[in-house]
Parts: C-alpha cells; structure tokens; sequence
C-alpha cells in the first residue's frame, strides 16, 4: 500500500467493530505498518506518573521492546519527553542527527511520535520509525486518521476502566461503611477494612496504623500480608522518616512509586518496591495512617489515590465515632469517684471469666471486700474523708493485683475483685498482704482500716452456683466474726 493511499472506510468499520480494544488497536497499527515502506509501529501507553508500556507492536520485536520499556521508565528520552510535555506532535526527519536518540541509530533513518490525549493528559503515544528513507508530510497525513482511530479507541477503553474502577471504589466506600455500623470493635472494624480493600482491589500488603498518645508512636493494629511479628509494631512520629509517618506529619498521602529511589523510604517488607500512605483524618486531627505496599514498582496510579482518599476519610470518621462511642460506653461502666468498674459493668465480666475459666479450664475466683466501720467514719469525720478512704483503698488495689484482675465498686464501701487464673491458696496469701497494707497506708483518727472479706473459687467452689453471692454471704460471715471479737473486747 502507498503511502499516498487512504484508508478504506471497511477497514475503520472493521477496526472500529472490533470487541477487544487491544485486538483493534493492533489492526491499527497493521494498516499503518503496511502503509508506509520498511517502518515499524509501536503504540505505548503512559501513566500518570509517566511509565510507559507497550501494548501493540509491528515490525518491531517484543525482545527489544521490553529493553526499550526497562530504560524509558529509568529516563524517558528527550522526544517522549517533549510528546507528554507539550501535548504535540514530534516528527525528527533525521535520527541520526538527533541528538538524545536512546539508542544507537543504526539504519533507522526517521521517526514521528503522535500523542493519545485523554481528559488532557497524554495517556499513550504512537510511535512510526522508518529505515530506508524519512518520513515525508504525506505519510503523517495518511496515518492520522489512523492515529485519531486509535485514540479514540484508547480513550474509550481507558474511560471504561475509569468507570469500573470508580464503582469498584464506590462498592468499597459503601461496604466499609456498613462495616462500620455492624462493627462492635475498631479492631473488628479494622479488619474487615483491610478484607474488604484486599478483596476488591487485590492489594496485597495492606495495614492500618493508629496514633497512640500515650507512646507518641503509630501502632500497627491491622494488617494483610505481613508475618505476625508486625504486629503492634511501634513507629515513634519524631525521629522516624519512613513513608507512614511523613503522611502522619504532613497530613498528606504519600506516594513512593520506586523505593530504591526515594530518600525515606525505609525498607520494612522484604522486596519492597512501591509504597502508599494515606493519612487518617478525623475533625482535623490525624489518628492514623493507613498504608498500601507492594512488591512491584509504580504500583499505584494517581487514579488510585484519588479514589483511596475518600475511603481513607469515611475510615478515619468511622474510626474516630467508634473510639468515642467506646470511650463514653466505658465511661458508663465506671465509678465516678473511685475509676473502678462499676455495678452495671459487673454482669459481662463475672460472665466473661466464668465462660473463660469453663473453656480452657482454668481457675477464676471472686473476692468481696468490705470496709469495717465504714458507716462511722462517714458520721463522724465526714463524707469527704470517706471518699478518700475510697480512692486510696482503690489505688492500692490496682497497685497490688495484675493488669488482668479486674476491680468492681459493687455498692458503698464494698468492692468486688474478679481473679482469673488464681487458686483459693494464692488467694489466701494475697489477702494477708492486702490486710497488712490496708492497715499500715489508710489510716485515719480513728486508727487503721479495717476490712473483712469473702472468697469463692471456680474450682473451690464447683457447686457453689453463684459465687458472686457466695463470696458476699462468706464476707458477712466474717464481718459477724469481726464484730463479735471487738464486742468481746469491749466487755473486758
């Protein structure tokens, strides 16, 4: 076919017929590698962030192409440069002569680069080079066509996939979103964020890290893919340069599309090539980050990230509402004056030891604590000195039990301690040591404290039924004991 010639209308109907875009592209290319003599024809897509990839080739082998591709995404050269950058057409009539050819010349004598525009950006660029002679005006005009045919069609597909990948996104959006209403955890909530993200958009190294005050660092509370040894990793946001805290600090997404060239990208999964990290903002105050990695480089687009930004906000609100909901539910189920559980928080927890102690059979046991003569001290140094009384006894209880045991005001003066994996013997000793304590810290005028108390155990106590009111009626037994005693001494 000369060059001369123009395309027939059958083969643009054909080309234009053609189901798969990739198929129709490449009978583009066919017609355009027939119509001019000893050329070859590429056609490159090009991403947001400027990687290229070939899609169709003629005349050209996929050998050398796939070299082509390693370098231009190293360095684009000077004419795919000025293609993406100015939106134009670049026609060199002389390659030799050019001074950034990539590589060696050889026998190729002229080329021309057409741009594929799509929402006005570059999103591919066909290539014609030539080895026998240049490229004439002729030949540039007989191809367009041709060229505007295959933009036409990349445009399209490339809308198409706009247009999966947002109803992809806003399928995601919606599901987390329910999975923040049914969620009665944010660690619940968190992993069906991190399921959902792995199931609908096929990432694979996926986590979520959460602002803790307390340690001024960002917790890794959920994760998809990583070995079991991140978890709870700790990055302190001062000192730290790595992808996630730069988005913590900035308040801003950010994209680390090659690792090896990034100056703070810190390598923390093995083959890591591409990392993205997009902070959590709720009321504008950051909580966390959440972070996509992956082992292949330019893995995420700016597409991506748009679509991610939204969703990243939906989490953190989400995330934030919970936190508050939770923080007031515990606020509920504590005491005002001492912070300890309080009688409404009473029932889960009895039931959720007893259920514990049952399934790995283990011990549990229950102690009911009163303070002696308590109603005197109110009457005769005041309700002030008895709150006080309250709160010192409380702090010393958290001073001398684990971080497990559990510390319940269960009315007045009287405290209900719950003792997961602790025998009726190690229960005996810890009594002795709280009395002595007791007695030797909280004094008031009218001497030392005094307390009595009640003990029912799991296993002590296997037909007990409710070992709650069992170490409350053994408490009373006690205080009878106490009383009777200092009668006694009162009639000596």
């Amino acid at each position: 076919m000369k060059s001369s010639s123009l395309v027939s209308i059958g083969a643009l109907e054909h080309i234009l017929l053609e189901t798969s875009p990739h198929a129709a592209v490449q009978q583009a290319v066919d017609i355009i590698a027939g119509m001019i003599p000893s050329c070859s024809v590429t056609v490159m897509s090009v991403s947001p962030d400027r990687t290229v990839r070939f899609g169709a080739a003629n005349g050209i082998s996929w050998t050398v192409l796939h070299r082509a591709e390693r370098s231009f995404n190293t360095s684009l050269p000077r004419n795919l440069r000025e293609i993406i950058r100015d939106r134009r057409m670049c026609l060199i009539e002389d390659v030799p002569d050019y001074p950034d050819w990539r590589r060696p010349a050889g026998d190729i004598v002229s080329y021309v680069g057409f741009p594929i525009i799509v929402d006005r950006r570059v999103a591919g660029i066909v290539n014609v080079q030539t080895a026998r002679r240049a490229l004439r005006q002729a030949d540039v005009d007989a191809v367009s066509p041709l060229v505007r045919l295959i933009a036409l069609i990349v445009g399209r597909y490339l809308k198409e996939q706009q247009s999966t990948q947002r109803e992809n996104f806003l399928g995601l959006l919606h599901e987390v979103t329910v999975d923040g209403i049914r969620a009665t955890t944010a660690t619940e909530y968190m992993n069906a964020v991190i399921r959902r993200i792995v199931h609908r958009l096929r990432y694979q190294y996926v986590a979520i890290f959460l602002y803790d005050d307390a340690e001024d660092a960002l917790i890794l509370r959920a994760q998809k893919g990583y070995s079991e040894d991140y978890d709870n990793l700790a990055l302190p946001v001062h000192g730290h340069n790595g992808v996630v805290v730069r988005a913590f600090r900035t308040r801003r997404s950010v994209y680390v599309p090659d690792a090896d060239k990034s100056p703070f990208y810190i390598h923390g999964l093995l083959g890591g090539q591409s990392d993205l990290a997009l902070p959590l903002v709720a009321a504008g105050k950051v909580i966390g980050v959440l972070n996509l990695e992956s082992k292949r480089k330019n893995s995420f687009a700016r597409e991506d990230v748009r679509n991610l930004m939204p969703l990243a906000s939906n989490v953190a609100l989400l995330l934030a509402s919970m936190h508050m909901k939770q923080l007031l539910r515990e606020q509920a189920l504590l005491d005002g004056l001492t912070g300890a559980h309080n009688r409404h928080a009473m029932a889960d927890i009895v039931a959720e030891e007893m259920e514990r102690a049952r399934r790995h059979d283990r011990d549990v046991s229950f102690v009911m604590l009163d303070i002696d003569e308590f109603k005197v001290v109110n009457d005769r140094l005041g309700h002030a000195e008895g709150d006080r009384i309250l709160q010192e006894l409380t702090a010393l209880l958290r001073q001398s039990l684990r971080t497990g045991d559990r510390i319940i005001r269960y009315g007045g003066d009287e405290f209900l301690l719950v003792l997961p994996e602790t025998s009726q013997r190690e229960i005996e000793l810890l009594l002795e040591r709280l009395r002595s304590m007791i007695e030797l810290r909280i004094t008031t005028v009218l001497g030392p404290l005094h307390i009595s108390t009640g003990m029912a155990t799991f296993r002590g106590d296997p037909l007990a039924g409710d070992l709650v009111q069992l170490a409350d009626r053994r408490m009373y037994e006690e205080k009878a004991r106490h009383r009777a005693l200092l009668a006694e001494d009162d009639n000596l």
